[in-house]
């Protein structure tokens, strides 16, 4: 049984020599190798390529970022315009809500046009 399963693998191996011959390597083995591998460069694969050092450069831009984020605490540095923004928000709001609640209910049904 060992020996039909030889013979099986040995008439494929011949059957993948007669198939497959050697290449005799001369002068230009070389350099005709590196002409295939080039035609077969595409557009797609040198867009590729650019698309993957694209990625990795903003994957490091937001890592770098990040821990920027994250090292810069309040007590360091001085509030930013927004910093002050954000703690207005809400002085801001009641602002508005006590300007709305102020106002007579009978002066809003008025259609006195020279006030505005």
């Amino acid at each position: 049984m060992m020996n039909n399963d030889e013979s099986g693998l040995d008439s494929l191996l011949k059957s993948y020599r007669a198939a497959c011959p050697d290449v005799e390597a001369g002068p230009l083995f070389m350099p005709t190798l590196w002409q295939k591998i080039e035609a077969r460069h595409s557009f797609w694969w040198v867009f590729q390529g650019l698309a993957r050092t694209a990625m990795a450069g903003c994957a490091a831009l937001a890592l770098l970022l990040l821990a920027l984020n994250l090292v810069g605490t309040q007590g360091l540095r001085s509030p930013s315009y927004t910093d002050a923004l954000v703690a207005d928000h809400s002085a801001e709001r009641m602002y508005y809500a006590e300007s709305v609640t102020r106002l007579p209910v009978a002066d809003m049904s008025s259609t006195d046009d020279s006030r505005y």
